[in-house]
C-alpha cells in the first residue's frame, strides 16, 4: 500500500509539472504573436513615415517648378502662386506633425519590441528549466520503475515456486489418500465376497 501512495504522489507532481509547462508554452506563444503584432505595426509605420516623406519632397519640387514658372507669368497670377505656397506651407507643416508623431510613435514601439524581447528571453530560460527538471524526474521515476519491476518479478517468481511446492504437495497427499481409500474399499469388497477385478 504505501508505494501506492508514493505513486499517487508523483502523479500529482507530473501533472503539476505539466500545468506549469503548459501554461509557460501558452505564455510563450502569445508573446511570439506580440512580437510579430509589433513588427508588422512597425513596419506600416516605417512605410508610412517613408511615403509621407517623399510626398513632402515631391511637393516641394512641384512648388518650386511652379514658382519659377509663375515667375516668367504675368500679375494677375501672383494670387494663385500665394495661394499655392500657402497650401505647401500648410501641407508641410501637417506633414511635419505627422512625421513627429511617427517619429514617437516608432520610438515607443521599438522600447516595447525591447521590452517584449526581454520577456521572451526570459520565457525561454523558464522554459528550458522547466524541461531540465522534468527530464531529470522522468529519468528518476524510470529508475524506480525499474527497480519495482525487478522486486516484483523475484516476489512473483518466488510465490510461483511456493504455489508449485503446495501444488506438488498437494497431489501426492491426494494421491495417498486416494490409493488409501481404494485399498479399504478393495478390502471391503472381498469382505462380501466380491472381486474388485470382477466389477
Amino acid at each position: 500500500m504505501p508505494p501506492k501512495k508514493k505513486k499517487g504522489k508523483k502523479k500529482g507532481k507530473k501533472k503539476k509539472k505539466d500545468d506549469a509547462e503548459l501554461e509557460l508554452e501558452d505564455k510563450y506563444r502569445k508573446t511570439m504573436d506580440e512580437i510579430n503584432a509589433l513588427k508588422d505595426h512597425l513596419a506600416i509605420r516605417k512605410e508610412i513615415a517613408r511615403r509621407s516623406k517623399s510626398a513632402a519632397e515631391e511637393w516641394r519640387h512641384r512648388m518650386e517648378g511652379a514658382q519659377h514658372e509663375l515667375e516668367d507669368r504675368s500679375k494677375d497670377q501672383t494670387d494663385v502662386s500665394a495661394d499655392m505656397t500657402r497650401q505647401y506651407k500648410t501641407m508641410q507643416t501637417d506633414l511635419r506633425l505627422q512625421i513627429h508623431e511617427l517619429k514617437s510613435e516608432l520610438d515607443h514601439t521599438n522600447k516595447k519590441l525591447e521590452e517584449t524581447q526581454t520577456e521572451l528571453s526570459e520565457t525561454k530560460k523558464d522554459r528550458e528549466r522547466i524541461i531540465k527538471e522534468k527530464d531529470t524526474e522522468i529519468a528518476e521515476l524510470r529508475h524506480k520503475i525499474g527497480s519495482m519491476e525487478r522486486s516484483y518479478e523475484a516476489i512473483l517468481y518466488d510465490t510461483l515456486d511456493k504455489l508449485a511446492d503446495k501444488i506438488g504437495m498437494a497431489k501426492m497427499k491426494w494421491e495417498d489418500t486416494s490409493t488409501l481409500i481404494a485399498q479399504r474399499n478393495k478390502q471391503t469388497l472381498m469382505e462380501f465376497g466380491l472381486n474388485p477385478l470382477d466389477l
